[in-house]
């Protein structure tokens, strides 16, 4: 069977840099979520999708959901708007009605559960609230996907991670997305952002969790340029590769993380990037198989790139013969 693929466009119009890969490699997705969207703290949610958007997807033969967050206007997850949802039953309810009626209006196939960073101490609260919405959204047929944090145990303390027990979200979403990205990140030494190792035993604990036509892999479609004095940048394919050209730094591979990354000096700062390419890209593709999941999941379109699209579009040719 050949992977699903389920991309992230991040945007809610064609101005969105996702756009045109979109137009050009459309048939390559099968679901497409539109993220951006926002619950506010009066029960509203932020921005509306294009409706054009969402015709020339569906003209694709995409199914179109929108993700749903937690997300604050600094663009930080709220976990005390999450625990309102919990425990305000008359808030939960307002808030489920205006995703109902958006999907509704703008014929949307279902809906996308990005709500991060719920405390801890409210797993059970979590899960029994993802239940409950998932029950309400499906009997209302939409499609029920949620984004869970990587993990390779349980972690039950993790401020992160410790609210997202897999089996209990498992049992009742259609799918579930694994966030296999940010091994390493702008706070860490340099590195990548999935290694194979890395994303092998997350996937590992998933399935031993979820059942695995239910998961989605997440592949990332960038990495990060880290200063030696601290901190680092996100960068994608493009921006790296020229990067390094303009300061004739060789692009390396290690080994052991399945990465490409390079070197480079700037104003007396050295620098050391990491990012994701076509190569690193069929490694994931493979490893996906291997494991017999659901499908992948692109974070995100407007990070993309042509080869990328030629990988996948080939791939999906050799797999589907």
């Amino acid at each position: 069977m050949p992977l699903n693929v389920f991309a992230f466009y991040n945007g809610l119009n064609e101005q969105a840099k996702g756009y045109p890969y979109l137009k050009r490699y459309g048939g390559v997705i099968n679901q497409l979520s539109l993220f951006q969207i926002a619950i506010q703290n009066n029960g509203t949610l932020t921005g509306r999708p294009s409706r054009r958007l969402i015709n020339e997807a569906h003209a694709l033969g995409i199914k179109v959901l929108l993700t749903v967050s937690n997300l604050t206007a600094r663009g930080q997850f709220s976990t005390t708007l999450i625990g309102r949802l919990l425990r305000e039953q008359d808030f939960a309810n307002q808030v489920w009605q205006n995703i109902r009626n958006i999907l509704v209006e703008y014929q949307l196939d279902g809906v996308n559960f990005d709500l991060e960073k719920a405390a801890p101490e409210d797993r059970s609260l979590y899960s029994k609230f993802i239940q409950s919405w998932s029950t309400l959204f499906r009997r209302a047929n939409f499609l029920v996907t949620i984004d869970v944090p990587a993990k390779s145990a349980d972690e039950p303390l993790d401020i992160w991670k410790g609210a997202f027990g897999y089996q209990a979200i498992g049992q009742t979403v259609d799918e579930v997305i694994i966030m296999t990205y940010e091994e390493h990140w702008s706070g860490s030494p340099p590195g990548s952002v999935a290694s194979i190792p890395w994303v092998t035993e997350i996937l590992n604990y998933a399935i031993a969790n979820i059942p695995r036509q239910k998961i989605y892999m997440g592949i990332p479609l960038y990495g990060y340029d880290w200063s030696e004095r601290g901190g680092a940048q996100v960068i994608g394919y493009l921006r790296a590769t020229e990067l390094a050209r303009r300061h004739g730094a060789p692009l390396q591979w290690d080994a052991t993380q399945h990465s490409t990354f390079f070197r480079y000096e700037t104003r007396g700062v050295r620098h050391t990037v990491y990012f994701e390419d076509p190569r690193s890209l069929r490694e994931k593709l493979d490893l996906a198989l291997s494991k017999g999941i659901r499908g992948v999941a692109l974070w995100e379109m407007n990070l993309s790139y042509p080869r990328a699209w030629e990988v996948l579009q080939d791939y999906s040719r050799r797999k589907i013969r």
